[in-house]
């Protein structure tokens, strides 16, 4: 499905250069001298050498080939006009699939023979079909091995099963004839059925390609799969394709995306795909379907041998006329062979039926391979007239698109030629139905398109040459006013900027040194000029410098240059105060605000800031007050086990101290009172009893930033809650696992190393014991 380099050619012009000679380098002898009996019937060619000169000169002889043409089979003389009918090559599994549909059979058995040194002709039921035509040389395979020949280990997915001919073989042989008639049992079709407009397939390959690029790309984990995140936002650009992994698939597998250092990009030839004849690339998807992944059929993942049968269902579409669903499988069951749809597993029940439905109503459906009508056994289906090909699609004969004043664009895919194609991408899709497609002009999408070499002219131009109406006289205005503002940006990647004290200071240096003067205090030095030595810098393609500080009861203070942005988020969310700033109490904060300052702070933002950004922010709710009835005992256990009291109690919140239900506290006292335990006590505060408040710890995963916060701690002489596991030994020798999980509250005391491995060695507060600790296996950590 790669785009062509050139225009497209149809027919017996195509050539692939495909000879004999370099693949009876790799024959051993029984194989060429059964060649040269075909090829050179009267010669003498009983050593390999005779056998190999006397098959070139037959090849570079008119009247060899025609004696041999003459005496070719039926079913020789219809595999090779296969052939011709596609020089390039053909699938093996559609020959077969299209000979069995005819009834065509080898005349009498064939004798087996040595292939290609190591290889002996594959036992399969349908096998018997390709195997003599290799073997004499007729037909040449493009791989060795491929699923035609048995070798040891190999299997019908080994090598590709396209076959070739001698290309001055396929010259000498005649015009192909017309087919002979079909053999199976096909009712003609209740309903007309049509198979999607190639045009249409096309738009969705195009809407991909537009969106990666806008993304600079998908990018990929180690793994190979697509990175969750920026493919979500890929998704948004994606609004009319809610399947966006599938075409995503499709375009990777047909050449228009490629790999490149862990990202998906749009391969050069990609922007050739509007120019390529809609036939060739409904013919292209079907070979990409026949790779694509087994999810988008679950039942194929119940058949040995998906790849196979995906190409013979591709082969016997491309022989049969449109046909109901019941009549397709019948015909399927009979032309394909019987090993292709046995089960993936021994004992488990044929899958192959379910398989053919998922596969008509879901891919091929997709790819407009096929089109249906109807529903259950008379549903029909029709194949694309371009897997025929003989029938291939007109020229476009009418208006492409209307473009409406809301700056949409009803496109009709059927009417796209080449020229219209590639305006599209200067406009987002919506919408894709069966006929018809929904865009919309978006200043960023014709932005793109601009960049990507698009002029305005021709963009005006093309949407009211194409259009079934004049075009809008707002759209016109709007487009030319987003060119003319595109033309007044001007991107600088990687430039060096000098900031001045004030305007003044700026413009004495411009003056000496010249550049561009940017707002008030800035300046972009010329190229010629150098920035004077020894000035701060600040560098913005790496992480912002930490330099604020924050002090536990919120006062920041300035450490050192900050960046635009760090002055910034001081100017407009602060107030200044004696010796330093003070966030602004209440202001709305938008979520990355919390984040940008987070990365100018030098160690940790202080637990009552954090709560108080996330709340300015939406992050944490607002506080909640309410009112609650205690009940206080120090045997408060006792009281909530007792089946009278527990229904009436909300559990204990702190040692001697339970809550009571909203609304029981009157029945509560009568409880106690029959119990003898009615509430006379004074209420007491009981600090004592009071829990500790739950640490709020950082659960870091690098190494270096738990060893930067033990650092502080002890820098600062504050303690620390841990979270970590006990180091454990096994083995012979020694080898270290995390065991045990615990809590401890400790003193640091020092870091250092056993080789390279950091520890830490510590105090117990509760518990004045030294423990040492691998940093490694720290998993959280709380400065107190």
């Amino acid at each position: 499905m790669t785009p062509p380099e050139g225009p497209s050619t149809t027919g017996s012009d195509r050539r692939t250069g495909l000879r004999l000679e370099p693949l009876m380098e790799r024959m051993a002898a029984p194989q060429l001298i059964r060649i040269a009996a075909r090829y050179a019937p009267g010669d003498d060619a009983r050593q390999m050498q005779k056998a190999r000169q006397a098959v070139e000169r037959a090849l570079g002889s008119s009247r060899s080939l025609k004696a041999l043409i003459a005496a070719l089979s039926p079913l020789e003389r219809f595999l090779l006009g296969e052939v011709q009918r596609s020089p390039q090559g053909v699938d093996g599994w559609t020959l077969i699939v299209s000979a069995r549909a005819r009834g065509l059979k080898p005349e009498g058995k064939p004798v087996p023979v040595e292939l290609y040194r190591h290889y002996r002709p594959a036992s399969f039921g349908g096998a018997e079909l390709i195997w003599p035509l290799l073997a004499d040389g007729l037909l040449l395979p493009i791989t060795l091995p491929n699923p035609f020949l048995e070798g040891y280990g190999r299997g019908l997915e080994a090598g590709s099963p396209v076959l070739g001919a001698d290309e001055r073989l396929l010259e000498r042989l005649p015009t192909p004839e017309e087919r002979p008639p079909l053999r199976l049992t096909l009712p003609p079709a209740p309903a007309a059925a049509q198979a999607a407009t190639p045009q249409l397939v096309m738009l969705k390959l195009l809407e991909v390609l537009r969106a990666v690029r806008q993304g600079g790309g998908l990018p990929l984990t180690k793994g190979g799969e697509y990175n969750r995140n920026a493919f979500k936002r890929l998704q948004k650009r994606l609004p009319a394709l809610p399947d966006a992994e599938f075409w995503i698939e499709v375009a990777q597998l047909g050449g228009l995306l490629e790999q490149e250092n862990e990202v998906l990009r749009p391969t050069a030839t990609s922007g050739r795909l509007h120019r390529s004849e809609p036939a060739e690339v409904i013919r292209g998807l079907g070979r990409v379907y026949v790779s694509l992944d087994s999810r988008h059929e679950p039942a194929g993942q119940m058949v040995a041998h998906l790849g196979p049968l995906r190409a013979s269902l591709l082969g016997l579409l491309s022989q049969i006329p449109p046909t109901t669903v019941q009549a397709l499988s019948a015909a399927f069951e009979t032309s394909t062979p019987d090993l292709l749809r046995l089960p993936s597993w021994r004992g488990q029940g044929l899958q192959w039926r379910p398989w053919l439905s998922e596969a008509l109503n879901g891919p091929l459906l997709e790819l407009g391979l096929v089109g249906l009508t109807g529903e259950g056994d008379t549903q029909t289906v029709a194949p694309a007239p371009a897997l025929h090909l003989e029938n291939l699609a007109s020229a476009p004969s009418g208006p492409a698109w209307v473009v409406q004043p809301n700056f949409e664009l009803v496109v009709y895919p059927a009417q796209l030629g080449a020229e219209a194609m590639s305006l599209l991408p200067a406009a987002e899709a919506l919408r894709f139905d069966a006929h018809s497609a929904s865009y919309r002009l978006t200043r960023e999408s014709v932005y793109q398109a601009l960049e990507e070499g698009l002029s305005l002219d021709t963009l005006l131009t093309g949407l009211e040459r194409h259009s079934a109406t004049p075009l809008p006289a707002g759209v016109r205005a709007a487009l030319a006013g987003w060119a003319e503002r595109r033309e007044r940006l001007v991107l600088h990647s990687g430039a060096t900027l000098l900031e001045f004290p004030d305007e003044a200071a700026r413009d004495l240096y411009l003056r000496q040194s010249g550049g561009t003067p940017i707002a008030q205090t800035l300046l972009l030095p010329g190229d010629t000029s150098v920035p004077p030595v020894g000035l701060p810098t600040l560098k913005y393609d790496g992480p912002p410098r930490k330099t604020l500080k924050i002090t536990p009861d919120g006062l920041i203070s300035v450490r050192g240059e900050l960046d635009f942005l760090g002055r910034t988020l001081l100017s407009q969310h602060t107030q200044a105060v004696s010796g330093g700033y003070r966030l602004i109490p209440g202001s709305g904060l938008p979520a990355h605000t919390v984040r940008d300052l987070e990365a100018r702070v030098q160690g940790q933002v202080p637990p009552m800031l954090r709560l108080q950004l996330g709340r300015w922010s939406g992050a944490e709710p607002a506080p909640a007050l309410g009112q609650a009835t205690l009940l206080q005992h120090p045997q408060a256990a006792a009281l909530l086990s007792h089946p009278a009291l527990a229904p009436l109690l909300g559990g204990q919140i702190a040692p001697g101290l339970l809550l009571v239900k909203a609304g029981q506290q009157e029945a509560l006292e009568r409880e106690l009172g029959a119990l003898g335990l009615s509430p006379s006590g004074t209420f007491s505060a009981q600090p004592g009893v009071q829990s500790e408040p739950a640490p709020e710890y950082e659960f870091p995963e690098d190494t270096r930033r738990k060893r930067a916060l033990l650092e502080q701690a002890t820098e600062e002489g504050r303690r620390v809650r841990l979270m970590y596991q006990t180091e454990t030994y096994h083995g012979w020798y020694g080898e270290s696992r995390p065991g045990k999980t615990r809590q401890r509250l400790l003193t640091p005391l020092e870091i250092y190393r056993e080789g390279s491995t950091p520890y830490l060695r510590a105090e117990g507060i509760d518990d004045p014991e030294e423990e040492r600790i691998r940093i490694g296996y720290i998993l959280g950590i709380a400065l107190v």
